[in-house]
């Protein structure tokens, strides 16, 4: 008697799902998985954990989340920890608007909160244990330690971002004196020899998590390439390599583009997808290439089987570099969407580009 109930059962729900369009069909099956992976909704203030990797020297014995504990000279040693920053619920996309004084209003500031030292098995063992897919993040030129941890944690809030968020930080930035700091040539060379000299750190990170059998997405800016890209090529020469990334979020490189070429089959072997975000506006990319003497892939170029999405049209160059788009409202909105596996022409505001042009998307404004 229970199995003709049972079947009875399974026959009507069979028939009303036959009566449901398309659109409520896709809404009930999506339901259970968007309850399982949902977990935190992000619409108040919180309190964001964000882990930290760097090879920055410590400018002291302790592991914290400002600037007077790390500065912008290279170690050979990889320090771990993890920072809590108070993510303000009223700041706007992209800003880091932050104070010391725990007298301001949390709601509008970010603060750091506490900071905790973690030995490097206990990092992984924390990240494996989440069962998520932790998100790292790569900053580029002229970023000092303490910005890179608040635009880490802002990044993480403004994407909802479901898992741990790591922050791999390079020793850029400019140095403590008034002229280091208004010198941008010369800081240009000293973090270009900074990103060259962390990639060896950068590469053994990457393998780490691998030996952890841990994938992440993995989403870098600017300068961030010289030090990411060149491990990515070491990692897919390997003959042990093996699939590290789900998603690979190139925003503005400050990388040749004549570089790149030679090393996609090599990237493709360690990331399932890869999207480079450029633009044309882009006056650092302009900067860098005179400095170069080459083009720079965040100025757009064509590559065959890689997402290279134009965002010109998103950030007004009279008011800014045409730089900093990364952490912007429209492009967080745009990665959020690929890390749910939509591909880029189903994506909202991404459009064709024309036939012979140097991208192979648009975002529209």
């Amino acid at each position: 008697m229970k199995k003709i109930i049972a079947l009875t059962l399974a026959v009507l729900i069979a028939n009303s799902c036959q009566n449901l369009t398309i659109d409520e069909k896709a809404q009930k099956n999506l339901k259970p998985v968007w309850n399982e992976y949902l977990q935190e909704a992000f619409d108040d203030t919180k309190t964001v954990n964000i882990y930290v990797a760097t090879n920055r020297k410590a400018k002291g014995g302790n592991f914290g989340c400002g600037d007077e504990q790390f500065g912008v000279a290279v170690d050979k040693v990889l320090r771990m920890g993890s920072c809590k920053i108070n993510a303000p619920k009223n700041h706007a996309v992209g800003d880091t608007k932050f104070t010391r004084d725990n007298r301001q209003p949390s709601a509008d500031f970010f603060k750091i909160l506490s900071a905790k030292p973690l030995e490097q098995v206990d990092f992984f063992k924390e990240i494996k244990d989440s069962k998520r897919t932790p998100l790292v993040f790569v900053h580029g030129f002229n970023v000092r330690y303490e910005e890179a941890v608040l635009r880490a944690s802002q990044i993480a809030y403004d994407l909802k971002y479901q898992g741990p968020v790591i922050l791999f930080t390079w020793p850029a930035g400019a140095g403590d004196g008034f002229i280091e700091q208004n010198l941008l040539n010369k800081t240009y060379d000293k973090n270009s020899a900074a990103a060259r000299a962390s990639i060896s750190t950068f590469k053994d990170f990457l393998l780490s998590l691998q030996k952890s059998e841990i994938k992440i997405n993995l989403m870098v800016h600017s300068m961030g390439h010289q030090v990411v890209l060149p491990a990515l090529k070491e990692l897919g020469e390997s003959p042990s390599g093996k699939l590290l990334i789900n998603h690979l979020i190139l925003n503005a490189p400050d990388f040749g583009a004549n570089d790149f070429g030679p090393i996609v089959k090599n990237i493709k072997k360690v990331s399932d997808k890869t999207t480079v975000y450029c633009s044309y506006n882009d006056k650092a990319m302009m900067a860098s290439r005179t400095f170069n003497k080459n083009d720079r892939l965040g100025a757009c170029t064509l590559f065959e089987d890689i997402d290279v999405i134009n965002v010109g049209a998103l950030d007004d160059t009279y008011l800014g570099l045409g730089h900093g788009y990364y952490s912007s409202r429209a492009i967080l909105s745009d990665i959020s969407q690929t890390f749910l596996g939509v591909e880029a022409n189903y994506r909202l505001f991404i459009v064709k580009s024309e036939l012979n042009g140097a991208e192979k998307y648009f975002l529209r404004k």
